[in-house]
């Protein structure tokens, strides 16, 4: 598994963790801003490792 592939795959769990409660705040309704504040914590760390996936160059061969 290469590295790009890697970092697609964890920006896409965190994605989907981060959908995950958000839906779950919107249909319980209960404790929302720590559910939220999490929610958003992991939608950040996703743009966080997207961002470091384009800034990174791609190895010389």
């Amino acid at each position: 598994m290469s590295a790009p592939l890697a970092f697609l795959l964890l920006i896409f769990a965190l994605v989907a963790c981060a959908a995950v409660l958000a839906l779950l705040v919107i249909l319980r309704r209960g404790p929302a801003l720590s559910y939220l504040a999490l929610s958003s914590l992991l939608v950040g760390l996703a743009a966080g490792v997207w961002l470091t996936t384009l800034r990174t160059p791609p190895p010389m061969p």
